[in-house]
Order: C-alpha cells, then structure tokens, then sequence
C-alpha cells in the first residue's frame, strides 16, 4: 500500500493534465482508506505488549488535534477543550493512547457529517483521569449502545466504517486496566467517558 502511495504522490505532482490529477486524487484516497482498515483489522488481531509510562493525556490530545485540524476545518466542526490545572499523568503507552484519542475523535466528527461541536476534556478523580469526548451529532439508538464495542459492529453505513475503532479502544483500555463507558441521546449526541489509573512515581 505504501509502494501504491508514494508512486500515486508522485505521479500527482508531475501530471498536469486535470483528469489525470483527479483520478491520482481518488486512488490516493482509496489508498489511505484501504491502509486504515488494514491497520485496524491488525490491531484488533496483533495486539504487541503495551510500553507503559507516565502520559500527559494533555498532549496526546493536542498532537491528534493537530493531526486533525484540517478535517475539522472542512467538515464545520468547532473544537472546545477543557484541562483541569495539575493534571496527573496516567500509567499507560503513549502511542496507544494516541490511537484511543484517534478512533474517539474521529468517531465523533463522522457522528457530525452536517458540522457540529466537539467537546474535549480532562480532569482528575480520587484515583483516574477522566477523558470525556462529547459530540452533537445524531446519537445512538438505544438498542443499539450494548453493542458498540462489539467487532465488526458498526452504526456506520457500509463501506464507512470497519466496526473495529471502538473495539480496539475497548482492548486498550482493559489492558491499561482502564474503563471507557457511553451515554447517548438520539438527535442530541453522544459522550464517551474514559478512565485511567493515575500515574505514581
């Protein structure tokens, strides 16, 4: 998939005839789709041992932000954040909280297809940080919340989704011996709720 990119990059960057352009732009983007799934059905399958360290959840939330920043622009979705002061670190692996970050948020802004509000925040419990992910889009149906975390079990229309992101962030988080858990009000949104175990030296 990557030898598939870099040639179909390239070639983009030399075509200068407009249909050739546009139909370089859709396997580059038919590309990146196929490779997300891939990599989706790989986590869910090869989970590897989780490396963990004390985190600033708060800059694992800034770098998928950033990453994000131009979905967001295009797509009218306004992004709050809320840290509280002194936030603990949280015993985990950076890199799957980043991915915990990715699928949650990324989860949110196909709940707003039409644009909406995304709503981040952070703040210490007794024991855990709490990461709450909040959007206004169209909700879940309540028959339909016991099962989100389900494989291959997606709201999603076909073709959109793989049904594993919140799988795999389920997987995670009991692994971190975290928790995540969901309310939802159809035509209102959605707000997914995260915990994790405070980091101590």
């Amino acid at each position: 998939m990557n030898v598939i990119l870099g040639r179909a990059e390239l070639l983009m960057r030399k075509a200068t005839d407009e249909r050739t352009r546009r139909g370089l732009e859709t396997i580059v983007t038919q590309v990146e789709r196929i490779t997300k799934i891939m990599n989706q059905l790989l986590s869910f399958a090869r989970k590897r041992p989780a490396e963990r360290q004390g985190v600033n959840l708060e800059v694992n939330m800034i770098d998928v932000l950033d990453v994000l920043q131009e979905r967001f622009d295009k797509h009218h979705i306004e992004v709050t954040k809320t840290v509280s002061p002194q936030l603990p670190k949280v015993l985990a692996d950076p890199d799957q909280m980043n991915q915990v970050f990715l699928n949650l948020i990324l989860n949110a802004c196909q709940a707003m297809p039409e644009g909406g509000t995304l709503r981040l925040a952070l703040h210490p419990t007794d024991s855990t940080v709490e990461l709450t992910v909040q959007d206004t889009g169209g909700g879940i149906p309540p028959e339909q919340l016991s099962k989100i975390f389900d494989p291959f079990f997606s709201t999603k229309a076909v073709g959109e989704g793989t049904g594993l992101g919140l799988t795999v962030v389920h997987g995670i988080l009991q692994e971190h011996q975290g928790a995540i858990r969901v309310t939802s009000v159809p035509s209102q949104g959605t707000t997914f709720i995260v915990s994790l175990p405070v980091y101590s030296e």
